[in-house]
């Protein structure tokens, strides 16, 4: 398993900072468990509302969180017309989020800067706030990745 992490290098440019194996690995029994990444926040508290059925955005609430997955299909694929509001994973963008994903099915091609990283099913990136990058699918079929975003504003 891959894990990438997105930043800036020493002259301010998007960079990847890692890649590579996690630093942390716990094996417990049967459970192994691997750390990809820590962020202090909270205080998290339970509702009873379908939190998902709103109005999408790109980017979580001020303060808040996403869980995501999304399909990709491949770079060939001519858009919809319909898709034309949510065209922001089609097209290098940064956003104001720590993301966490993991590449469930397919090939995915990251793009930071210079820096190109093929990932397969099980490599995880770590994205950090405002690093502009670009998700590309280069294959002949859909790729689905998950995602949680947290808001760094």
């Amino acid at each position: 398993m891959t894990r990438v992490v997105t930043g800036y290098d020493q002259g301010g440019h998007p960079a990847v900072l890692f890649a590579g194996d996690a630093p942390t690995v716990i094996h417990a029994g049967r459970y192994t468990t691997t750390e990809l990444w820590v962020s202090d926040r909270g205080p998290l508290r339970v509702t009873d509302t379908d939190a998902a059925a709103r109005d999408w955005a790109l980017e979580p609430p001020a303060g808040g969180s996403c869980f995501r997955i999304v399909a990709i299909a491949p770079d060939t694929a001519t858009a919809d017309a319909d898709d034309a509001g949510h065209s922001a994973f089609q097209a290098a963008h940064a956003t104001d989020t720590l993301d966490y994903v993991t590449i469930l099915r397919g090939e995915v091609t990251l793009v930071v800067g210079d820096t190109e990283v093929v990932l397969q099913p099980g490599d995880s990136v770590v994205q950090q706030p405002g690093v502009l990058h670009d998700w590309q699918n280069r294959s002949a079929e859909t790729a689905v990745m998950v995602g949680v975003l947290l808001s760094a504003r």
